[in-house]
């Protein structure tokens, strides 16, 4: 242990002192402009997300995003194949419906869904949605009977997709 009687300033702590002075106000400086960069992309995204604009950065590949250039035509295409796949199953739709565009999300697409019928057919439909192309993944689901005596069952989900304009 030193004692402080016995430090004794020298040039060379000096030198030292003063070198370790200039390296933390260079990695301040450095860190100072990493946030005005932060800062700038931030402000950056958020006036793209005022106006509606779609992500500059490809979010999936090609094949799992809807491609439409405008957003309701994704969200029209994202409704037909929902209903597509339901109809062809012979599903009872009770609700295929949008959910509002999240404006700190522009490239989400949401649809809630109630469909009733058989369980073989219902889960069919789900596995059909999730495996396809574009992607369609349940945010949440339920499923259950739709009576005590009922052998249908419901299936009330939220269904996500993503929107890239190409």
């Amino acid at each position: 242990m030193i004692r402080p009687s016995a430090w004794r300033p020298t040039p060379l702590a000096g030198i030292g002192f003063g070198l370790a002075l200039l390296g933390a106000a260079a990695l301040a400086w450095a860190g100072l402009g990493a946030l005005e960069r932060a800062r700038a992309r931030l402000a950056q995204v958020e006036a793209m997300v005022r106006a509606g604009a779609a992500p500059a950065a490809r979010l999936l590949p090609a094949e799992l995003s809807y491609p439409e250039e405008d957003r309701r035509a994704a969200e029209a295409a994202m409704l037909a194949t929902v209903r597509r796949a339901a109809t062809e199953r012979r599903l009872l739709p009770e609700r295929i419906e949008l959910v509002p565009a999240d404006t700190a999300m522009p490239a989400e697409l949401m649809v809630d869904i109630t469909l009733s019928g058989a369980e073989a057919d219902i889960l069919h439909v789900a596995r059909l949605l999730e495996a396809g192309r574009p992607a369609i993944r349940f945010v949440r689901w339920r499923i259950a009977r739709t009576g005590p005596a009922e052998t249908a069952i419901r299936l009330d989900a939220r269904a996500m997709a993503v929107w890239e304009p190409r």
